[in-house]
């Protein structure tokens, strides 16, 4: 049987970058231990749906969703169309979309917004992947491949939009700070099919931990989106990553010395590390999650699909090579696939 393989994928910014020192200042952090959360992240600067020259840092809830709304449209359509662009294909030729975000809602969902605003056929099949975190991009891609299994020849699109500024929030606790620190906005889309060049999706798994459900995730004091982030992620994160690993290999007989290629979610620096460390790799196979994180920040789930961009740019895989990619999100959760050229 085909295997469904990614034949394009494409990322969206907003206009306005952002230096982590200029962020520092809107925050208006004064204490050591907050302004450190900046300067030991990183990050160079954030691409934010934010203008400077409007911007109010007590905007109400109604403000922060409308701006949501704009985002995650104009970043998704402008990700969605790159992505189309790299396959070759038209808007039409789309058999199955499934979009993601989990920094706002939408109703109607996000796919239904961009099945109209690209032209997708009226009998375009569907799934809105919301709620899922950080991981949601790689649960998409799941449904997407599971799609194609199901109805090899046909094509999928997988579009996710975040636009983590729309959940910023100023107060005492220290997680706030961190999110605000490493948080930014941005969109990735991929195409898949069972026909066509690129890395072909030979297995898929998930892994959760249901003991740390309140390791991460958003609460709504009043309406308004907060990040819970416990400092326990990074342990959290980077040993679920090595057991996804372990899990995905295993489906093939394989080790982690036949992987050449890493598609890590940049979550943050010290998950970075610690997953390098657990899972013995060179500064070599993080380096494209890292450079993500330094020029773009942590955009939540469309920042996997950055990675694996920046690895298909710089990178010219050989026919029969392996890679692995995976996500981390609440729940707690890791997602996975394993890809092979």
């Amino acid at each position: 049987m085909a295997l469904p393989r990614i034949t394009g994928v494409a990322t969206a910014t907003p206009p306005h970058r952002y230096a982590q020192a200029d962020l520092l200042a809107l925050a208006g952090y004064g204490d050591a231990q907050r302004r450190g959360f900046f300067s030991r992240s990183e990050i160079e600067g954030r691409y934010l749906y934010i203008d400077p020259a409007t911007f109010r840092p007590d905007e109400s809830v109604d403000g922060l969703q409308d701006r949501f709304r704009r985002g995650a449209l104009e970043l998704g359509e402008a990700a969605a169309r790159g992505a189309l662009a790299r396959a070759g294909w038209e808007p039409r030729d789309v058999d199955f979309l499934a979009t993601t975000t989990c920094t706002g809602r939408l109703t109607p969902s996000l796919d239904a917004h961009l099945i109209g605003r690209l032209g997708c056929r009226p009998d375009i099949q569907r799934v809105h992947v919301g709620d899922t975190g950080c991981a949601s991009a790689m649960v998409a891609l799941q449904q997407a491949s599971n799609y194609l299994r199901a109805f090899p020849g046909r094509r999928a699109l997988v579009v996710s939009a975040e636009i983590c500024s729309a959940a910023y929030f100023l107060d005492d606790r220290l997680e706030s700070a961190v999110a605000n620190a490493i948080f930014a906005d941005g969109a990735g889309a991929a195409t898949l099919a069972t026909e066509g060049a690129g890395p072909a999706i030979v297995a898929h798994r998930t892994l959760f931990r249901p003991e740390h459900l309140d390791a991460m995730g958003f609460e709504y004091p009043g309406g308004r989106p907060r990040v819970v982030l416990s400092k326990d992620v990074r342990k959290i994160g980077a040993q679920m990553m090595g057991e996804m690993a372990e899990a995905l290999l295993t489906t093939q007989g394989l080790k982690r010395e036949h992987v050449r290629y890493w598609v890590l979610h940049s979550a943050g620096r010290r998950v970075i590390d610690r997953a390098r460390m657990l899972l013995e790799l060179s500064e070599a196979q993080v380096a494209h999650s890292r450079a993500v994180l330094r020029r773009y920040g942590n955009m939540s789930s469309a920042t996997i699909l950055f990675v694996l961009e920046e690895t298909l740019r710089n990178e010219s895989p050989l026919d029969g090579e392996w890679g692995l990619m995976i996500g981390l999100g609440p729940g707690f959760a890791a997602e996975g696939a394993l890809l092979r050229w």
